[in-house]
């Protein structure tokens, strides 16, 4: 059985090319997300409207893409953390990793049981009718709504800090984490 160390030393440094791909397509679509929820505030009804369609459809496609990912990473392991990684830094990169699967999920399905309960399905790119998954239900609706803007400002909190742990380590710490999910 290999140690911890030979086990470094064998595994790739770099996730999967479709790991990789994964990665950058929701990172990308949640943060085109929180602009689309919070820079429409002040537009005109129908453009607030049609930025809110967008930004459902893109949710839904959110949840799509991080099922594909949890699948994808059941069978494929996320490569050892780099060498120098404190303790703390390691358990951090754990915890935020977890919560950031767990908004993944719930963040979108909040939102699909916000709009479910609203007496409204959503319009997928205006190619498909996403059905609603609960009864109409005013209530349950305003409770989703809450839920959904609280799980909304965890997530933009979240991509904050991986964002800042990111460039701290590549360019502080040095440890070039940007090399393990470059793209190209």
């Amino acid at each position: 059985m290999a140690t911890v160390a030979e086990a470094r030393t064998t595994a790739s440094p770099r996730y999967t090319k479709v790991a990789i791909w994964l990665h950058w397509a929701i990172g990308l679509a949640v943060i085109v997300n929180i602009g689309l929820a919070m820079l429409t505030e002040g537009m005109s009804r129908d453009a607030h409207r049609a930025a809110m369609d967008v930004h459902k459809a893109l949710g839904i496609t959110i949840l799509g893409l991080t099922i594909a990912r949890l699948l994808w990473r059941i069978g494929h392991r996320a490569p050892p953390l780099p060498d120098g990684i404190a303790v703390w830094e390691a358990w951090g990169s754990r915890v935020v990793h977890f919560l950031f699967y767990a908004l993944l999920l719930f963040l979108p399905l909040s939102g699909w049981i916000w709009m479910s309960a609203a007496g409204r399905p959503i319009d997928f790119f205006g190619l498909a009718s996403i059905p609603t998954i609960v009864a109409p239900d005013k209530s349950l609706a305003d409770v989703m709504h809450e839920r959904h803007e609280l799980l909304g400002l965890t997530m933009l909190a979240l991509v904050t800090i991986h964002v800042l742990a990111v460039l701290k380590h590549q360019l502080w710490d040095r440890s070039r984490p940007l090399s393990r999910m470059n793209p190209f």
